[in-house]
């Protein structure tokens, strides 16, 4: 529900960067913690949000009554009309925005927008209207976690190589471990967010979503202790790799077997993330900048003629400079001048070879950008 100015009436937004409810109407702002809202209750196990249906395109929207009564923002749309109150599951507490949307898009822009690659097309839609704040729901556990491994690595002896093997083992206790409350967003990407900082978090209050969407979680307990067991794997594993002696490269974990048991109660959170969607070409693309630190998660469509037209220019000059330096040893051209001739075909080697790492680095995460998944959990999914 909406939360009203004391001394105008006027609604009151949540602004990330001085931390306070504001008043676009009188000017006047107030800490969260100072505004009471007469049809809230912080001891209550759920709280009202309203749901709004677009009369042009049909989507659904349930967010707080101060954003959602301006346009579509699926459609853009401005004919929005309610439809009904929903009950929510309160959570325990929440991290609030700190990252304001004009900094979201500064970062974005910072990160990609500036780069030749990217369709001006693509840099025209990072606009506002296009970014949207969403409290993303996360349960943050303690656990105690048990993993027993068998791996592999290859280690040089003398001119020749052999395999060896390793086993492991371990007992962990496992503190403050955030997992993600949405089986529509991808896990991948949600790790990608990270880290949020829970000394930022505060006991949650309506008030801090005013102005922003929030999504519910949709996890089974069942559903959070497999995604617990799999967020925990994924954290000792990686130092249990690290405990493998330095000689040994190439370092697999062949088999693996580990159980998780989830301590306490879990503590259900709703955590910051800045989301720009768009289509480009029919596909859909996200980008997602956490809300708390600022981080850019995701990667933007690039104009596969100019990578071309870059990579060939640069292997033909490569291959230019290869020519003239046979030539020039050919000829027994002046040693220095060869030298220097050297250096830059192997600058001009070294920084191909970071050029076509990039690029599938670039791949991988572009899948993850086009996730039909994340797409939908923008449109779909707030709530």
């Amino acid at each position: 529900m909406a939360v009203l100015c004391k001394n105008c009436a006027g609604k009151l937004i949540f602004n990330p960067a001085s931390q306070k409810l504001e008043c676009s109407t009188c000017g006047s702002s107030f800490r969260p913690e100072d505004v009471e809202d007469v049809y809230a209750s912080k001891s209550a196990k759920y709280y009202d949000t309203r749901v709004y249906v677009c009369s042009h395109c049909g989507a659904e929207v349930i967010t707080s009554d101060t954003e959602a009564s301006t346009f579509c923002v699926y459609c853009g749309n401005p004919a929005i009309v309610f439809s009904r109150i929903s009950r929510e599951y309160r959570p325990d507490g929440l991290i609030p925005f700190k990252i304001t949307k004009e900094q979201a898009i500064s970062n974005i822009t910072k990160k990609f927008l500036n780069n030749p690659i990217v369709p001006k097309e693509v840099a025209g839609k990072c606009r506002p209207e296009n970014i949207r704040g969403i409290y993303v729901p996360y349960w943050v556990i303690n656990a105690k976690f048990t993993e027993a491994d068998f791996l592999s690595g290859v280690v040089k002896r003398g001119k020749s190589s052999e395999t060896r093997y390793y086993s492991r083992a371990c007992e962990t206790q496992l503190r403050n471990v955030p997992i993600d409350g949405s089986r529509i967003l991808n896990d991948d990407t949600s790790l990608k967010l990270e880290p949020f900082y829970l000394e930022d978090s505060k006991d949650f209050d309506e008030d801090y979503l005013n102005g922003f969407y929030s999504n519910t979680s949709d996890l089974r307990f069942f559903d959070l202790r497999e995604s617990a067991a799999k967020r925990c794997h994924k954290l000792v594993s990686e130092e249990v790799i690290k405990s493998i002696p330095s000689n040994a490269r190439d370092v697999k974990i062949r088999d693996t077997i580990y159980w998780v048991d989830i301590e306490d109660d879990p503590i259900y959170m709703m955590m910051p993330v800045w989301f720009f969607t768009f289509k480009y070409k029919g596909k859909p693309y996200t980008i997602l900048v956490n809300g708390q630190t600022g981080k850019v998660v995701g990667t933007l469509p690039w104009q596969s003629k100019r990578i071309v037209a870059i990579a060939g220019s640069l292997f033909i000059a490569i291959t230019a400079l290869v020519s003239f330096l046979f030539m020039a040893w050919m000829h027994n051209i002046n040693n220095l001048f060869v030298f220097a001739v050297a250096i830059l075909i192997t600058g001009g080697m070294a920084i191909f070879t970071k050029v076509i790492t990039g690029l599938k680095k670039i791949y991988r995460n572009l899948r993850l950008t086009q996730s039909e998944g994340i797409f939908n959990f923008v449109k779909k999914r707030q709530v």
